[in-house]
């Protein structure tokens, strides 16, 4: 199975990346850059970002994070899967970062050889715009092209890795290894337009998805996650090799 490009993973890069402009001192004085472990301070940076840096902050090197445009995002499933689909989605947009609400975070000590971990909620994560889509779900065919929206409510999102200190220029940087993200929603809403080009053929089948997402949902998370996490990581480790690891934090 295969998963490349994710409307969640940029809202967790983008929350990653903000977090560590603000600490290094890049936002004025409200939220103050944190101290190392002070998991209240953490998590009051991540929902401010989230609720009034949304529309992006040249400041912090910040672009829009609610909406964010999503080029492409590809799932292709195997044969062996009862979800056994090819789910192409182009020039979309996602939203719900805004609606983040932190739980825990761990980690960000000052020995960065530690398990780091970042825990959040957002009411909803969804991705609207073009679709197309081939294959069958659980035994029955499948196949259109159109509009859609796919939204996640209440979803728990985690982030995880574990520090590794490189040296460079005198100075000690974070490399993240390890690296993991999940994504676990209360509940899961299909939108295809245009299943079979079929209005009533469209609507049975999106009601059959909605009605099985438990089932469907964990057949294509492993390979959403791990599609998540090379992305994510790819972003937040540019940001943690620009940033010496002290400087990420107040003194």
């Amino acid at each position: 199975m295969r998963f490349r490009n994710s409307v969640n993973c940029l809202f967790l890069m983008s929350l990653m990346v903000t977090l560590c402009a603000v600490a290094n001192g890049g936002f004025p004085d409200d939220p103050k850059p944190c101290k190392h472990g002070d998991e209240k301070c953490i998590g009051k940076i991540i929902e401010f970002l989230a609720k009034e840096k949304f529309a992006g902050d040249d400041s912090l090197n910040l672009s829009a994070i609610d909406p964010i445009p999503v080029k492409k995002l590809h799932i292709k499933q195997g044969s062996d899967s009862p979800v056994n689909i090819d789910l192409l989605f182009t020039n979309n947009v996602g939203i719900g970062l805004k609606t983040a609400k932190f739980i825990k975070a761990k980690g960000f000590g000052k020995d960065l050889k530690t398990k780091h971990e970042i825990v959040f909620k957002t009411d909803i994560m969804a991705l609207q715009g073009d679709y197309k889509i081939s294959g069958k779900v659980l035994v029955l065919p499948i196949r259109g092209e159109g509009k859609s929206k796919i939204t996640m409510f209440e979803p728990l999102i985690t982030i995880k890795w574990v520090g590794t200190p490189v040296e460079k220029n005198g100075e000690t940087y974070m490399k993240m290894e390890k690296f993991a993200v999940d994504l676990e929603p209360k509940d899961f809403k299909f939108e295809l337009d245009n299943l079979f080009n079929d209005k009533t053929l469209s609507d049975n089948m999106n009601k059959l998805l909605n009605d099985n997402w438990k089932e469907i949902y964990p057949e294509i998370r492993v390979a959403l996650t791990q599609g998540l996490a090379t992305i994510a990581h790819k972003v937040i480790q540019g940001v943690f090799d620009k940033y010496p690891y002290d400087k990420l934090f107040s003194q």
